[in-house]
């Protein structure tokens, strides 16, 4: 039995069918394993309910669920599926300056019972006293609006969509406060064989990281369908990184080909940035085959002229055209982040070379750019 909560994008009901991102992952995940799943296998219930049914029923996956490490011995776990981050709300006409942790402990703070706002705020050191559990998200922002409450923390964009249709607003409240981001997993009920969770996390890499015939994952396509183009309001590379670090790889592959494709392969540093993920290497020779890929090493070898991203931009192409007329450039196309939600506006700064072997190579790597191209 699958059981989730309303939590739109992730999972969620409309017109009578169960829906969203997580939904359709599982869906995904279960015609890799030889399996479907019919709609009335998955149970939307309030988040206590489900999550307190996945702990003590055997065959139960509860999801989209923080993986916590106060959580982490009480489930099996597949995942990440992406992320999200708690945010505290307050009521628009008395929004209090809170500028650390420290400031919560002057407010009275509402969370959904068993959610992982209670744990996070917990975590950062507010009083535990200071935090009240509601039982669903309507009886807690029911609590805010008689004045009950100072606070309340849920994942700001569900949080919208249930303020509007509790409030008739979803702008009724505003954000004093953001936690950082969190991984959302399926969590499965302990006694669930390990072999089953093995198999599902295995079907769920492919899922979301072994592109189809147009050079898009799955993954990407669910994203797109659900969100769309996100923007990114604090890009997590700079411009000037992602420059420097393809002049070094470029430099460093003219003075050893086969040594440089290798550590770039093996995901090593700084070809592969292990305090930030999403700053790494990709090479191209002038065929559009990948030859390395920090990232992603499944996709070294694969050819991708004439692959798309998942709004129809031949970016691969358009960067190996560049690179052999120009040298030097930026192209523009749209990706996921890594244990993010969605996919991204995002820039690659490009560099031809010609290696030690002679062969002429495209160096690469990209940043997330804030609502639109670089300039």
């Amino acid at each position: 039995m699958f059981l989730t909560e309303d939590y739109p994008p992730l999972n969620y009901v409309e017109n009578g069918t169960i829906k969203g991102i997580s939904v359709d992952l599982l869906r995904g995940v279960l015609t890799r394993m030889g399996n479907t799943v019919a709609s009335d296998r998955i149970t939307v219930l309030s988040w206590s309910q489900a999550y307190e049914t996945a702990l003590s029923r055997n065959n139960t996956v509860v999801f989209a669920t923080v993986r916590l490490p106060e959580r982490e011995h009480l489930f099996k776990w597949a995942g990440p599926l992406g992320s999200d981050r708690k945010v505290l709300f307050s009521m628009k006409d008395r929004s209090p300056v809170i500028t650390s942790p420290a400031d919560l402990d002057r407010y009275r703070i509402g969370v959904v019972r068993d959610d992982s706002a209670h744990l996070q705020l917990v975590g950062l050191g507010v009083n535990a006293s200071r935090i009240i559990a509601y039982p669903t998200i309507r009886s807690l922002i029911s609590a805010m609006q008689d004045g009950t409450l100072d606070l309340w923390c849920y994942g700001e964009t569900v949080g919208r969509y249930h303020a509007g249709k509790v409030t008739g607003d979803p702008n009724a409240f505003s954000v004093v406060y953001t936690l950082e981001y969190q991984d959302h997993y399926y969590a499965f009920n302990k006694n669930t064989p390990d072999e089953f969770v093995a198999e599902f996390q295995s079907a769920l890499d492919s899922l979301r990281y072994e592109p189809d015939e147009t050079g898009i994952t799955e993954y990407q396509r669910i994203m797109y369908r659900y969100l769309g183009v996100s923007c990114t309001p604090e890009p997590p590379i700079s411009r000037e990184q992602v420059v420097s670090l393809v002049d070094y790889a470029a430099d460093v592959l003219m003075q050893d080909t086969p040594g440089t494709i290798a550590r770039i392969n093996a995901g090593e540093h700084p070809f592969w940035d292990h305090e930030t993920r999403a700053l790494y290497i990709f090479v191209y020779d002038t065929n559009v085959t990948i030859v390395a890929e920090a990232d992603n090493p499944q996709l070294i070898g694969v050819n991708m002229k004439g692959k798309t991203d998942v709004a129809g931009t031949p970016f691969r192409d358009q960067i190996v055209e560049r690179a052999l007329a120009e040298g030097t450039g930026w192209v523009d196309y749209i990706w996921m982040i890594p244990d993010r939600n969605g996919v991204y506006y995002k820039s690659a700064y490009f560099r031809l070379v010609e290696g030690s072997d002679s062969r002429t190579y495209v160096v690469a790597s990209g940043m997330y750019t804030p609502c639109g191209p670089v300039a």
